[in-house]
């Protein structure tokens, strides 16, 4: 394969406009990772590195190309990616609730220590306090806990592609119609709210 020595690829999902600039400041030719399908060729190019797929690692290796790969890190699929969202989404939205919780029993203590007639409606009574703050305090755990796995998850490059191998390996047609639909979801694949289990397996089966 001819290649364009002064071509340099950078495989990034990370199109913010700092980050396109730093980088083609670098002389870096940017491509989405997520883009990548395993059916695409090879392109010319020196050099390839950032979040290079693995797939794209691998043809390169099997055509023995004199590409150089640098600083190349392990590419997340759009269903990690999706499932690292969701649960970054939801730890947020715990963080939003507890705020909003706390709010709520500091402007009840203040209008009790003021003397003044606070406004109860919609707040917590003040015999649920002690409950209230234990509560806050196993949830930031929890969310510090599920913070922590995440970040340890995402950096942990065996346990993504163990993960990924697990979901590939699974037998679909042993699982129910709402696994079915949760593996559907994961994957972003539409379906039919009243679809049966052959409809849901067809959509997971590869077409020849």
């Amino acid at each position: 394969m001819k290649q364009e020595s002064n071509k340099r690829l950078y495989f990034t999902n990370d199109f913010s406009p700092e980050n396109v600039a730093e980088l083609q400041a670098q002389g870096y030719t940017l491509r989405k990772a997520s883009a990548y399908h395993e059916a695409d060729t090879l392109e010319a190019c020196a050099e390839v590195a950032g979040d290079v797929p693995q797939a794209y690692l691998d043809l390169i290796k099997r055509n023995k190309a004199n590409i150089v790969t640098a600083n190349v890190q392990v590419s997340i699929t759009p269903e990690l990616q999706k499932v690292i969202d969701d649960a970054k989404a939801e730890c947020e939205k715990v963080v939003a609730e507890n705020a909003e919780l706390k709010q709520q029993v500091e402007t009840l203590k203040a209008g009790l220590i003021q003397g003044e007639t606070a406004d109860l409606t919609g707040l917590i009574p003040v015999e649920q306090f002690d409950a209230v703050a234990l509560d806050l305090t196993n949830t930031k755990e929890q969310l510090a806990t599920a913070q922590g796995e995440l970040i340890s998850f995402k950096n942990d490059v065996g346990a993504m592609q163990a993960r990924i191998a697990e979901l590939q390996s699974v037998d679909y047609s042993k699982l129910k119609v709402d696994e079915l639909k949760d593996v559907l979801k994961l994957k972003g694949i539409e379906f039919s709210s009243d679809a049966k289990k052959d409809e849901l397996l067809a959509l997971l089966t590869p077409k020849e």
